[in-house]
């Protein structure tokens, strides 16, 4: 008796948090530009659906050089209207000849991730 409520109660789990990550209409992205020697990095998500949705995100960028190694971590929580684009986070950082700079963005929904983008960029490619 005891095993077949364990089993349904975890099938019901598995089909809600598969519903939760296929179902929910965002795209979220890490848009680089470049602005005299200094790369500038945002974290962008759309809502290509017409509901409203309370979601969190986490932008973390590290860099690694010569110079040394710099972390930065930028969360928040926000609600995205429907058939919105938003900045979550902006940031900039210089980039010599031998660093190394990752970019990953996460936005999680009750704390399932529902979308996610990373970036790599070389130093020597700028």
């Amino acid at each position: 008796m005891y095993t077949k409520i364990i089993f349904f109660v975890a099938i019901c789990f598995i089909f809600n948090a598969e519903r939760v990550m296929g179902q929910l209409p965002v795209k979220a992205w890490v848009e680089v530009g470049d602005k005299m020697h200094c790369q500038s990095l945002k974290a962008n998500i759309e809502n290509q659906g017409e509901e409203t949705f309370s979601l969190r995100y986490v932008f973390e960028l590290s860099k690694k050089g010569a110079s040394g190694n710099s972390n930065s971590i930028q969360k928040g929580s926000f609600i995205l209207l429907g058939g919105t684009i938003t900045t979550l986070s902006e940031s900039g950082m210089n980039l010599m000849k031998s660093d190394r700079l990752t970019a990953k963005l996460f936005i999680y929904h009750d704390k399932v991730i529902v979308a996610q983008d990373s970036v790599v960029l070389h130093g020597d490619n700028y």
